[in-house]
């Protein structure tokens, strides 16, 4: 949601500060290309840093709980649960690189490459108990979870006139994923489930997001590029 959020912003802001392009205009000289790049970069870092501040301010970078618990009965004496959560840290959601970022108004183009380096999450210990209609039920997790170099790369063009206003021509959207690294101890009614968690989240998922990354991209252009047709600018 992060992502999509900075993403309509900026194409918002690149579309309010663009001019007509060569269909009304016969020439669009490189000092005022570069005028309007220093200001629609200059207030897409400072929405970034925003975006950085609000995360912090929220209190989600870093977030740590050193103990929590949580017990509720909706049905009384049929359905009981206890939980409890202690020494969990997590960060990195708020450190967003800029590895590139470039508008270009000759060429109506906007150019944006981010990462989240790495989103570490680690739990001391935590449980579960619950009693549902006399049948126990038990669960326990610890350990950590980090995502790794997680990397959006976006090129967006648009078409500008000042009859038919502001449409997108074409998104090019790149979302890769470093990898997961993943130590996890959870067992669930008795069962060690750890190597099974650790397979799927550390090389399962990975994998599948290398393999079907061209899909990926394709649907989160068709999306983007789908909202932001249907937005008016």
């Amino acid at each position: 949601m992060m992502k999509f959020q900075l993403f309509a912003l900026l194409l918002v802001i690149a579309a309010a500060s663009a001019k007509p392009s060569f269909s009304d205009v016969s020439i669009v000289d490189e000092s005022s290309d570069r005028q309007q790049r220093i200001i629609v970069e200059g207030q897409i870092r400072r929405i970034i840093q925003q975006i950085r501040e609000g995360i912090q301010k929220a209190g989600l970078d870093p977030l740590e709980v050193e103990r929590a618990e949580y017990e509720d009965s909706p049905i009384p004496f049929l359905v009981e649960i206890k939980a409890f959560i202690e020494n969990l840290k997590f960060n990195g959601l708020s450190n967003i690189v800029i590895h590139n970022l470039n508008y270009s108004l000759i060429f109506n183009r906007l150019r944006m490459d981010l990462s989240l380096p790495a989103i570490r999450l680690s739990i001391g210990d935590s449980g579960i108990e619950a009693s549902v209609f006399g049948n126990s039920l038990e669960g326990q997790l610890k350990g950590s979870v980090a995502i790794i170099s997680l990397r959006l790369a976006t090129e967006v063009r648009v078409n500008i006139g000042i009859i038919s206003g502001i449409s997108i021509r074409s998104i090019s959207i790149n979302l890769s994923l470093g990898g997961i690294e993943s130590d996890v101890s959870i067992s669930l009614l008795g069962n060690d489930l750890s190597d099974e968690v650790n397979v799927l989240l550390g090389e399962s998922i990975p994998k599948f997001f290398s393999e079907n990354a061209a899909s990926i991209n394709k649907f989160l252009e068709d999306l983007i590029k789908g909202l932001l047709d249907r937005s008016s600018f």
